[in-house]
């Protein structure tokens, strides 16, 4: 059945591809104009929801938020599952209030387009050269006290099993800890299948709507070095448990 559906597969990833970036060249020039100017850099958080919205409308990729958050009062340290490029995109309108900035891999520095983003407001990480990693962990708690958000995929990359979730890095929980901001748990139920990661052009990819669970914050007041591996245990069990409900038959397969 899916030899049948790849050509279709191919057609959705190369569409999906295609609106990408030709929305985000398009508005290229009005980013880089704005981000000549931290002012603006408010300006530059709504377009790129807007943005997201746009992408998203276009290829068919539609939203289905639960908020178990009675209230969502940012800063917070912000981890979700990492299981499909969805995850970035999405990140949006599941937090359209909550300002955030997105920690990133320095990699992404060498993307077209979005690496403007990288350059001038999300925050690059180059874990190979540890005086570059320790300026980026001292700009993202900069940007938290300054009322920012920060996004970090604590999985540390795209699992090659998603969507079965690997073993948390500390980093995440280290920063929530040392500045006392609380830990804010997102699950990402459906992106492995609405889009998959490899291979580029034959991996799952069809258009549908993508489930979210925004979970209580966990706070981190009082916390201190030696707390760090049960709430980072703690966060693990918060976002994989809703997984296991929906996928755990095809996690436990995996």
């Amino acid at each position: 059945m899916r030899i049948l559906l790849l050509p279709l597969i191919i057609l959705y990833r190369l569409h999906f591809a295609a609106i990408f970036f030709v929305v985000l060249t398009l508005l290229y020039p009005v980013f880089w104009f704005l981000l000549l100017n931290e002012k603006n850099y408010n300006k530059v958080w709504k377009l790129k929801i807007l943005t997201s919205r746009i992408i998203l409308f276009l290829d068919f990729i539609y939203l289905k938020r639960e908020i178990r958050a009675k209230k969502l009062e940012g800063p917070y340290v912000i981890c979700a599952n990492h299981a499909s490029y969805l995850d970035i995109i999405l990140m949006y309108p599941i937090l359209p209030k909550t300002r955030f900035l997105f920690m990133g891999k320095s990699e992404l520095l060498k993307w077209p387009v979005i690496n403007i983003f990288f350059r001038k407001l999300d925050i690059a990480v180059n874990r190979e050269k540890r005086h570059s990693a320790m300026r980026s962990i001292v700009r993202a708690k900069k940007e938290i006290m300054n009322g920012w958000s920060i996004v970090i995929y604590p999985e540390g990359g795209i699992p090659i099993d998603a969507p079965k979730m690997a073993q948390f890095k500390n980093g995440a929980f280290k920063m929530a800890i040392d500045l006392g901001v609380p830990i804010l748990p997102i699950t990402l139920l459906d992106n492995w299948k609405l889009f998959g990661t490899d291979p580029v052009l034959s991996a799952r990819a069809h258009p549908g709507v993508s489930h979210v669970i925004v979970h209580e914050p966990i706070p981190t007041k009082g916390l201190e070095k030696k707390d760090l591996v049960s709430l980072r245990s703690k966060t693990f069990e918060i976002i994989n448990k809703p997984l296991m409900e929906k996928h755990g038959d095809y996690i436990e397969k995996l």
